[in-house]
């Protein structure tokens, strides 16, 4: 389901750097540090334990690919 108030929902395109099934990689608009990024499911979820195990499988996979992508990156 999309939201058009939520920014996770509808992001732009230059700031995804995964792009899977169930969950979307951002990076972030206002990065704290080098290669900050926000990694969220597409459905929308409170808190980790609301994902079900294939979203947690997703995100942990997502967390190598940004890893790679920003090592790339710099």
């Amino acid at each position: 389901m999309t939201d058009s108030s939520c920014p996770f929902c509808a992001p732009s395109s230059d700031k995804v750097f995964f792009a899977g099934d169930l969950v979307v990689g951002l990076w972030d608009a206002f990065p704290v540090s080098p290669g900050h990024a926000l990694l969220t499911t597409r459905r929308h979820v409170a808190e980790w334990f609301d994902a079900t195990p294939e979203e947690q499988a997703e995100l942990l996979r997502a967390i190598a690919v940004a890893k790679a992508t920003n090592e790339m990156r710099h």
